[in-house]
């Protein structure tokens, strides 16, 4: 990893969740009707209510085809944030994007039933790739800092 965690207490022990402030995509939209965010090792998609990813997607201009959110790849997306302990962890598109069939970019995004109980966002494998996350059992919480990849020059 790359320079200081930023530490976030747990909300609930039960599947490591913690507050999370807001979602946003770039400076056009700031949701926060969900307020709990579970950071998962074994999801490896963003996933989140379907009202609230159905709004992201439209805002993409994404479109879902057998399950999956795909753009296409020659389009400028904005940034994906999740607003967690006063600290945005923003996902750009290279980030967000998970295969490329032909002109079509997949992305790591999905949704759970509207009526899934307790309405939460799993930050899975996308959202994990980008930043290390520290699982403190300890002290009940959770640790973020920028994600060191092989090939990163930082001296």
């Amino acid at each position: 990893y790359v320079g200081d965690f930023h530490f976030v207490d747990l909300s609930s022990a039960t599947y490591w969740a913690i507050p999370l402030e807001a979602v946003a995509l770039g400076t056009t939209l700031r949701m926060s009707a969900t307020g709990t965010a579970i950071v998962d090792s074994g999801t490896s998609l963003l996933v989140g209510p379907d009202r609230e990813v159905r709004a992201l997607a439209s805002m993409l201009g994404a479109m879902k085809v057998s399950g999956y959110y795909m753009v296409r790849c020659d389009e400028a997306l904005p940034s994906l944030s999740f607003t967690i302990g006063g600290h945005d962890y923003s996902l750009e598109a290279e980030d967000l994007v998970v295969t490329r069939l032909s002109d079509f970019c997949v992305l790591g995004l999905s949704s759970m039933p509207e009526d899934h109980e307790p309405s939460m966002w799993i930050l899975g494998a996308v959202f994990m790739r980008k930043y290390y996350v520290q699982f403190d059992w300890g002290q009940h919480r959770l640790g973020f800092a920028l994600a060191r990849h092989a090939g990163d020059n930082f001296v």
